[in-house]
């Protein structure tokens, strides 16, 4: 294993702060998603979505996305300019799971710093979320539930 650098994060996993930036800054960027932590997870829709997405390195783990419906949809319109309710179901599935590939890298720099030694596998989608939960955070992405886990290996 390489030595550390000085901007090297030398985190082995990512706190709730960290995951809510790094994903809200991703759907900013991406899709013109406006997103925060959210303050009543409880009074957001439920799951119906699980894109997953694993890293491999000094420490090995995963990237679930738990997400609604009207998420997946409102991910797809804005990253394919159409309006919600032209998008299909496997389509918004595919939106998040490439969020999932976008936050996964994301995070993977994170841990790794400028000398990052991590990989990433592919996204996916998955029947629900991992159980082997490390950390988690749920926003509030313009009314819609997105949950971001980080998963031990």
């Amino acid at each position: 294993m390489p030595e550390p650098t000085p901007d090297s994060k030398n985190v082995l996993h990512p706190d709730a702060t960290m995951l809510a930036r790094i994903t809200i800054d991703a759907l900013e960027r991406t899709a013109f998603v406006l997103a925060d932590p959210a303050d009543d997870p409880q009074a957001l829709p439920p799951i119906s979505t699980t894109a997953s997405i694993d890293y491999s390195g000094p420490c090995n783990g995963g990237i679930d996305l738990v997400a609604s419906a009207g998420f997946g949809r409102n991910l797809a319109a804005s990253l394919l300019g159409c309006e919600p309710s032209e998008v299909s179901d496997s389509t918004a599935a595919e939106a998040v799971r490439e969020l999932a590939n976008i936050v996964g890298g994301s995070m993977i720099l994170e841990l790794g710093g400028t000398n990052c030694c991590y990989s990433l596998g592919l996204p996916r989608t998955s029947a629900s979320p991992r159980k082997n939960l490390v950390e988690s955070c749920v926003l509030n992405a313009e009314g819609e539930r997105l949950e971001v886990h980080v998963i031990a290996a």
